[in-house]
C-alpha cells in the first residue's frame, strides 16, 4: 500500500521536521510506500495530487483548513478516491476538531493506524469543492484574513480580535436562496452552510445533533437590520449557537442555489472563494472515507 503526506510550507520548519519524521516511520510499519510534499504556492498541493488518480491508498494532511481544503480539490475528480486522515497543526483546523481529532501527535497516529474508517459528506459549490463549511456576508473573512503576526503571537485569540474589528462592519448581502423545499429573498448579513458545530475556531450550539453523513447541510441566515441590533445577533449567535432565535432562519438543504444581483464573496472551508453571482451547492452523499476518533464516529455518522 502506498501513502502521502502533505504538509504547509508555512509551518514551523523544526519542529514540522521532527513530526514528518515521526509520522513516517510509523506508517511504514503498515505502508511500503511513505511518500512526502511540502506546498510551494497557494494550491500547489491540489497541482501536485491532481494527477496521481488510483495511486495512493491513503492521504496525511498535516496542517489546517486551507491544507485540507487544497487535498479535497484535489482529490475529488479521482474514481478511486484515497482514505484522508487530518493531523492539526498551526492555529486553526475545524475539519479536524470535527472529526475529533487532537493534536496529540502519536495519539493521532495511532488513530490512522489502527480506526476503522467512516464515510463522510463532501459538498460541490460550481466546479468547486468543500467538506465542512460554506459562509458569506460578515465574518466571512475571519479565517484568512487575520493577521498572520496576530496568529503566531496569539494562536485562536487572534481570530476573535478580528471578528470584533469586522463586527463593525455588517457587510449586507441580497440574495435569494432556492431549493426544493424553500425560497426565501431578502438582505441579510450573515449566510451560513455547515456539516459541523465549529466555524473558525468557534464552537457553535445546534439545536440538533451534527450529523456528517446524513446528505444535508445546516443553514443558518441572520436578517439584516439595524447596524447595532446585527452586531448584537451575531455576536449572541457566535456565544449561543441556535439557542439564540432573534432575526435567524435554520433549516436544512443538500442542494441549493443561491442568486445576487451583485457578485457576492464567499468562504469555502475558511478559504476564499471568488465573487459570484450565483452558486449551486450540491451534496456529494459519502463522497469521502475519513479516519475519525472513535467517539465522534459513534455520535456523529451514521451505521
Amino acid at each position: 500500500m502506498r501513502a502521502l503526506l502533505v504538509y504547509n510550507r508555512f509551518s514551523a520548519r523544526n519542529k514540522m521536521a521532527k513530526k514528518i519524521e515521526y509520522i513516517c516511520t510509523a506508517l511504514k510499519s503498515k505502508y511500503e510506500i511513505v511518500e512526502c510534499f511540502k506546498s510551494t504556492h497557494p494550491k500547489s498541493i491540489t497541482e501536485h495530487i491532481s494527477s496521481k488518480d488510483g495511486i495512493y491508498d491513503l492521504i496525511i494532511i498535516v496542517g489546517g483548513d486551507g491544507t485540507v481544503h487544497e487535498v479535497i480539490n484535489g482529490i475529488m475528480p479521482f474514481t478511486r478516491k484515497p482514505r484522508l486522515a487530518c493531523i492539526p497543526a498551526g492555529t486553526c483546523n475545524d475539519t479536524a476538531a470535527t472529526l475529533g481529532i487532537k493534536k496529540n501527535l502519536k495519539k493521532t497516529v495511532k488513530i490512522i493506524l489502527e480506526n476503522e474508517p467512516s464515510m463522510i459528506d463532501v459538498f460541490k459549490i460550481n466546479e468547486k469543492y468543500f467538506i465542512y463549511g460554506l459562509a458569506a456576508g460578515c465574518l466571512t473573512e475571519v479565517s484568512y484574513k487575520a493577521d498572520q503576526k496576530e496568529k503566531k503571537n496569539f494562536g485562536k485569540l487572534a481570530y476573535y480580535m478580528h471578528s470584533l474589528r469586522l463586527l463593525n462592519k455588517t457587510n449586507t448581502i441580497d440574495i435569494k436562496f432556492e431549493s426544493d423545499k424553500k425560497s426565501i429573498s431578502g438582505k441579510f448579513s450573515v449566510f451560513l452552510a455547515l456539516n459541523t458545530r465549529y466555524l473558525a475556531g468557534f464552537k457553535l450550539h445546534r439545536s440538533k445533533k451534527v450529523c456528517l453523513n446524513d446528505g444535508s447541510l445546516r443553514i443558518s441566515l441572520i436578517r439584516k437590520t439595524k447596524k447595532l441590533v446585527n452586531i448584537f445577533d451575531l455576536g449572541m449567535f457566535m456565544l449561543f449557537g441556535e439557542r439564540y432565535k432573534h432575526n435567524i432562519i435554520h433549516f436544512d438543504s443538500s442542494a441549493f442555489t443561491i442568486t445576487s444581483d451583485m457578485p457576492i464573496a464567499y468562504n469555502t472551508d475558511g478559504e476564499k472563494y471568488t465573487a459570484t453571482n450565483e452558486i449551486k451547492v450540491e451534496t456529494i452523499h459519502s463522497g469521502l472515507e475519513v479516519v475519525v476518533a472513535k467517539k465522534v464516529r459513534k455520535k456523529h455518522f451514521l451505521d
